[in-house]
């Protein structure tokens, strides 16, 4: 059997919407244009290999973040990397915390095999060493967990922390069919509550890039 060879391109973020590059995005040079404002960038941040990281906005959803993954892909991506923002299922989980990715699940795809995938140990331990923040499971779902009925069925459903996103687990079972190493880290934009539509819309904007910010450090702790 061979060995699956060890990727050697550069870092590529994904993000649902260009907020979540933070000031990553500024003079960032466009690759590649698509449908449902789809793009491919090349970052003015670099590896410790002084390869320009890449990245790519998406859009919202499954099906937006599996397409997005395997632009990625085949652009030469050597790893995976999902930022953003999520929604808190737990009284832990609270608006502005950074919370890394251990184990993704397609939270409501109605066959329970090969529906969980888990991050790269030593992408998280690395990301954990460089942004603190508690770590657990991503809940992706297709459509936005806003009633607090459904967070707290997602939430007894899991054990340990957990938190709601739509896109994580989709781009990750990409990853791991290309091989690529993947992790991920979001800030809580909205907690439990009776209100978390009204609470997205308060937080996003402040905690958008958060996630995203950290990555330079991340680069520079896999780079020792």
């Amino acid at each position: 059997m061979t060995a699956t060879p060890t990727p050697t391109g550069p870092p590529a973020l994904l993000v649902a919407l260009p907020q979540e590059l933070g000031e990553l995005g500024l003079g960032a040079r466009v690759i590649e244009r698509g449908p449902g404002a789809f793009e491919l960038l090349e970052l003015e941040l670099t590896d410790h290999r002084g390869q320009p990281v890449l990245a790519a906005v998406g859009g919202v959803g499954k099906v937006r973040a599996a397409r997005a993954a395997s632009h990625l892909v085949r652009a030469g991506a050597g790893s995976l990397l999902v930022v953003g923002v999520c929604g808190g299922l737990r009284r832990r989980e609270r608006v502005g915390d950074l919370v890394h990715c251990e184990r993704a699940v397609q939270a409501d795809l109605a066959v329970r095999s090969d529906r969980e995938r888990l991050a790269d140990p030593v992408l998280l331990a690395a990301w954990r060493r460089a942004a603190a923040g508690h770590a657990g499971w991503f809940l992706t779902a297709d459509r936005p967990v806003l009633s607090p009925w459904r967070r707290l069925r997602l939430a007894r459903a899991y054990l340990g922390a957990c938190v709601a996103d739509m896109e994580t687990a989709a781009a990750a079972w990409v990853a791991d069919e290309a091989g690529l190493p993947w992790a991920a880290l979001r800030a809580v934009s909205d907690d439990v509550g009776f209100g978390p539509a009204h609470g997205f819309r308060a937080n996003f904007g402040a905690q958008a890039g958060r996630a995203a910010s950290t990555v330079p450090n991340l680069l520079a702790e896999l780079a020792r």
